[in-house]
């Protein structure tokens, strides 16, 4: 089983609790630009830790809080060098050797996997991937005892809480710094007394140390070999019996590939369910932002998606199908997926050869299908597919997130916000004829004055579609469209003669005569009248009540901000 991702899309905290809610065991390998850490898990609970700094370990933390003597580590350890093949853990050396209480020992592993909790959290960017066949890495961090019947399970909730809060007040005292956290840096040279000599290269016999030739030896070679954390990289064994040169051409293709911001497909979260490397690969790099996770663990599936809800994105579910003819047991998974979230969009990666699994899957819930590259039906295109099936994901991404019912909630949020902001009635009614705009293509500001309707700005009236001022006075008092809307109905529909002859004559007749007049009331009267139409287009939804909503709004900012100025001048 395989669960890996993103820090920057899911953060280390997410991750920790998705585990812990289903129960899982392994380790969890963290990456980044520092280095590279580890959460031991079992069932659930958070065992043990390797932190990226390798002078944090589990003994010069028990030392540093008094737990142990530092004659006590110095034992111990010499105790483990002899023990051969027979070496136990650190911990359980000290506890078997009566120096530590269990408890004590426990104090020590919490605090080790705080600070490696709280490294994490200050990183920016990072990898994590989740290997369940090794519960323990390296003897390093094996910290808890394997031949003691009880069994650490630290609460990792309050785990969380505590390196979360450590975290927070370390941000604020400004001390999230290497020698805050991993202990002093060295201490400076004493300087010199005053008139001492300076020792020079050449006491030192050091004169042409700048002439010597700077390259690592050979013994150490393999410290200067670690690899970028680049596809080509990740995908090295993965793409095995293909030419070089078709490889690097997805590289390239992969790495030049332009990364969407967060939130840029409209505030979705891509889920990808699959056992295939490649295609993770290539699903992250289109996606950007907006990729969560990629897992082939059925019982991850619910936990994260329940994640995203909660985090506000809107998740998307990719399932891969794998080769032609290995799809037909996703049918039930994504059944099951349908029935427990029924407004999740599915969508199948499948060789369009896999008929089969086409015809059924509509009846299972797939809300879309989109082409995989198979190496099984067309390896010698398989590199070329695999760039086309990029670019059809890319494509639907954008699509989808263009549809109006996606934007529609962060559209109207954003609105809304933008009213509450305003303190003057002119930039309430602009705000307001904003909102409205988002929904239409034209709009203007029309001021009751007295007896007559004052145009103020105006939102795509002009060729280039900016924000201008429209010269135009429209009487009132006749049975029209106006007075209706002054009475303070909201109005959609053809527009009437008067509205022809004025706003039609001012701004040009769009291509459609649907228009709207939304009133913007105030003290129980109405001081503007909001007019849009679709300008150039067809038209589509005009949400009114959305825009009733933000009127309604709009009034109260108005009558709070003219409130306040009364109460001022008293």
């Amino acid at each position: 089983m395989s669960f890996d991702g993103d820090l920057e899309h899911l953060p280390i905290v997410d991750v920790i609790q998705l585990l812990h809610a289903t129960g899982k065991s392994g380790t969890l390998t963290l990456k980044s630009a520092k280095g590279e850490s580890q959460l031991a898990f079992v069932d659930g609970f958070v065992v043990s830790a390797n932190h990226v700094n390798n002078s944090v370990r589990i003994g010069q933390i028990m030392l540093d809080m008094g737990l142990i003597t530092k004659e006590n580590l110095d034992l111990a350890l010499k105790e483990q060098r002899s023990a051969g093949s027979q070496r136990k853990p650190i911990i359980q050396t000290l506890i078997e050797g009566g120096v530590v209480k269990t408890s004590d020992a426990y104090k020590g592993l919490e605090a080790l996997i705080e600070m490696t909790i709280v490294e994490v959290l200050t990183w920016t960017r990072g990898t994590f991937s989740l290997d369940v066949n090794e519960s323990v890495v390296s003897d390093d961090y094996r910290y808890f005892p394997e031949q003691v019947k009880q069994e650490i399970h630290l609460n990792t909730q309050n785990l969380l809480m505590d390196a979360l809060r450590i975290y927070d007040e370390r941000k604020r005292d400004g001390t999230l710094t290497p020698e805050a956290m991993f202990g002093t840096a060295e201490p400076p040279m004493p300087e010199a007394p005053a008139g001492a000599a300076e020792i020079s290269a050449v006491d030192l016999g050091l004169e042409e140390l700048d002439e010597l030739e700077r390259r690592i030896p050979q013994h150490f070679a393999p410290l200067a070999e670690e690899l970028p954390d680049t596809p080509s990289n990740r995908l090295r064994d993965e793409l095995t019996g293909i030419p070089v040169e078709e490889q690097q051409l997805l590289f390239r293709y992969l790495e030049q590939l332009p990364q969407p911001q967060e939130g840029a497909f409209a505030g979705t979260g891509v889920v990808l369910y699959t056992t295939d490397k490649v295609l993770r690969e290539c699903v992250a790099a289109v996606c950007g932002a907006s990729f969560l996770c990629a897992t082939d663990d059925p019982s991850h599936i619910d936990a994260v998606l329940d994640q995203a809800l909660s985090r506000q994105r809107l998740p998307l579910l990719l399932v891969d199908a794998g080769e032609p003819g290995d799809g037909a047991a996703l049918l039930a998974f994504a059944q099951q997926r349908r029935e427990r979230h029924p407004d999740l969009p599915i969508v199948l990666l499948a060789s369009p050869g896999d008929y089969a699994l086409f015809a059924r899957a509509f009846d299972v819930g797939a809300s879309a299908f989109l082409p995989r590259a198979t190496r099984k039906e067309r390896a010698g295109s398989f590199i070329a597919d695999a760039i086309e099936s990029c670019r059809a994901l890319a494509g639907y991404l954008e699509k989808r997130s263009e549809e109006p019912g996606l934007a529609l909630l962060p559209r109207f949020r954003s609105s809304f916000l933008a009213l509450s902001e305003q303190r003057d009635p002119p930039e309430v009614t602009f705000a307001l004829l904003q909102a409205a705009c988002g929904f239409f293509k034209r709009g203007v500001t029309l001021v009751v004055v007295r007896s007559e309707l004052i145009a103020e700005r105006a939102i795509g009236a002009s060729d280039t579609g900016a924000v201008t001022s429209v010269k135009l006075r429209i009487p009132t008092g006749e049975p029209d469209l106006y007075q209706k809307a002054l009475e303070g109905e909201i109005y959609y529909g053809d527009a009437d003669r008067a509205v022809r002859e004025t706003m039609f004559s001012a701004i040009g007749a769009p291509a459609s005569s649907r228009i709207l007049l939304l009133p913007v009331r105030s003290f129980g009267r109405v001081i503007a009248v909001i007019y849009a139409d679709f300008g150039s287009s067809a038209g589509g939804d005009p949400q009114l009540q959305l825009l009733e909503i933000l009127s309604q709004h709009a009034g109260l900012i108005i009558d709070n901000v003219l409130y306040r100025k009364r109460c001022a001048q008293k």
